[in-house]
């Protein structure tokens, strides 16, 4: 559906060549939702905006369904953008025109007729929630329901796919988890492919089934939502995983709970989520497991559990104690201690 081929993006400043985007390959496949997560400044927004060619890549091609976008002309890239919905952080409404009037006024610059542009704003407020809204201005709303209006004016191209500029990073927590819900009815009712972006591990969390890390214009990890949040290698990924779940023990803590020798993290995939497996350790083995820290992440395509322990006892039943759990599917690693 969407694939970037070593795209790259440079700006001229006063100070000479800045490199936002580095040589980023990624595959979007059809009907699936990706993300691209990173600090502020790692190239994400303008990798973003390079996928509808809001900023043309210094080098590198784009194609859309196969289709190789970035030798388009101006009459071609206008066309093949009315398939690509966009959605921002600011949603970008008109502040002096009603919600029925910010999704109808794009269409009627299109050319579509009077009563189909009745039709699609109707469906698509009620899609989004906000069928009692139509005759109510921006100033009116909260933030979550500009957003929702943002999304239905997207919508409303009939887009095969959808792209997210941190459109929720402006709203607070609960507000948040329904936007990403309503993300998740939109791309399962109607198959359209989301690729967004995001500095918030939440987000990835709850809606993604690919995930892609960037650091200084470049993508520097790239996997399955499951496989990030079980198998991090980067470290920069690590940092993202310890804003939703304690991965690593700091030296006050440790210091607090008296804990000596190796401290050991278990993360629990599939079927062993549901399994006693750490009380059997303690009946089969003679060790003593010390539970410092627990949580269970609940991902899209899957639940992760993570335990971080202190094992004591004799060194030869702790380490037949690790087999023991890596032999039923655990995840095991040693932290410093």
């Amino acid at each position: 559906m969407i694939v970037l081929e070593n795209i790259s993006k440079e700006f001229k400043t006063n100070k000479g060549k800045v490199e936002a985007v580095k040589n980023v390959s990624l595959h979007v496949e059809k009907g699936g939702i990706h993300g691209v997560i990173g600090y502020s400044g790692a190239g994400k927004s303008t990798l973003i905006r390079c996928v509808n060619l809001l900023e043309r890549p210094t080098s590198g091609k784009v194609y859309i369904n196969g289709k190789e976008i970035t030798s388009h002309s101006t009459e071609q890239l206008r066309e093949t953008r009315q398939k690509i919905g966009m959605i921002f952080q600011g949603f970008n409404l008109l502040k002096t025109a009603t919600v029925h009037d910010n999704i109808a006024i794009p269409l009627k610059l299109q050319g579509v007729s009077k009563d189909e542009v009745k039709k699609r704003v109707k469906k698509y407020l009620e899609i989004v929630g906000l069928s009692d809204k139509s005759n109510s201005f921006p100033g009116q709303l909260s933030g979550g329901q500009k957003q929702r209006v943002a999304i239905a004016r997207a919508l409303s191209q009939e887009p095969e796919v959808l792209l997210s500029d941190e459109a929720t990073s402006a709203l607070d927590p609960e507000t948040t988890d329904s936007i990403l819900e309503l993300l998740l009815k939109i791309n399962k009712e109607l198959g359209i492919t989301i690729l967004l972006i995001t500095h918030e591990m939440h987000v990835i969390q709850k809606i993604c089934d690919y995930v892609y890390v960037m650091e200084n214009g470049q993508v520097i990890e790239k996997d399955t939502a499951i496989e990030l949040f079980t198998k991090p290698k980067h470290e920069t990924t690590k940092k993202f995983l310890n804003t939703i779940a304690q991965r690593k023990l700091s030296d006050s803590l440790i210091k607090q709970l008296k804990v000596s020798g190796a401290v050991t993290r278990l993360t629990f995939i599939g079927e062993s989520t549901g399994q006693p497996l750490l009380a059997q350790v303690s009946q089969q083995f003679n060790v003593k497991p010390n539970i410092l820290t627990a949580n269970i992440i609940e991902l899209k395509n899957g639940i992760v559990g993570n335990l971080v322990i202190h094992l004591t006892g004799d060194q030869t039943e702790i380490d037949a104690s690790i087999q023991f759990l890596r032999e039923n599917g655990v995840g095991v690693e040693n932290l410093e201690g």
